[in-house]
């Protein structure tokens, strides 16, 4: 199966060249753990990873064109209840 790739953030370093966007064959049945896995990419390393637009987990199965996309964890910033606006 043919998919296409995108990494993010720190993670861009496990792939050559530090590209954000790879596009690999798979065999059917290839998981998003799996992939990661394929890529070289730390599994124990922080990730999210979105399959297709939607959030997906590590044992979600990718299927022919998946689009997946592998990212850090994102956190931090500010509620906008903690800067309240003054008139």
């Amino acid at each position: 199966m043919h998919v296409t790739v995108e990494v993010f953030g720190p993670l861009r370093k496990y792939l050559p060249d530090e590209r954000r966007t790879t596009e690999l064959d798979v065999e059917e049945g290839t998981s998003v753990i799996g992939l990661l896995a394929l890529l070289g990419i730390d599994v124990n390393e922080p990730w999210n990873a979105s399959l297709n637009g939607t959030l997906a987990s590590a044992s979600d199965t990718l299927t022919e064109g998946s689009v997946v996309l592998f990212f850090p964890p994102i956190g931090g910033g500010e509620s906008l209840r903690a800067n309240p606006v003054k008139e």
